[in-house]
């Protein structure tokens, strides 16, 4: 029964140490616009990330997670080949696409037992080629 218990405060202990850095963005960050559809080559494939408005949903201490105007097209079957997803761009200016919920992940952990530990992260897709887009205005 010691043991049982050793190992379940262990567990406890441990996984209390392994939280997931993401947050909601603060009020006031500005989205980004991609002025054209951009066909994007990853190791699993091709996504098309749509232009127009992408507002900010999450945030790591990496960088920040932007939700596009609308689902991306991917070359998968599992959702008619459209994925909820954006664009994630780095504090160094790299980019990776993205697909998953880290907006609904964070605001739905923030009452969990788990807290950030019980966030999924969203799936990253390293591309090429680079995403050129401006900073919104408002």
């Amino acid at each position: 029964m010691k043991h049982l218990l050793l190992s379940a405060l262990t567990s406890c202990l441990l996984l209390s140490c392994a939280t997931r850095d993401l947050e909601q963005c603060p009020p006031g960050t500005k989205g980004i616009i991609v002025a054209e559809a951009m066909e994007c080559t990853h190791e699993d494939g091709k996504l098309t990330l749509p232009a127009g408005l992408y507002q900010p949903e999450a945030q790591s201490a990496k960088g920040i997670y932007y939700a596009a105007p609308e689902r991306l097209k991917t070359t998968g079957f599992i959702r008619g080949g459209h994925e909820r997803g954006g664009l994630f761009i780095a504090n160094e200016g790299w980019q990776w696409a993205w697909v998953g919920h880290p907006g609904f992940e964070v605001e739905e952990n923030k009452t969990s037992i788990l807290g950030k530990r019980g966030i999924i992260m969203p799936k990253h897709f390293k591309f090429e080629p680079f995403v050129h887009y401006t900073k919104a205005k408002r």
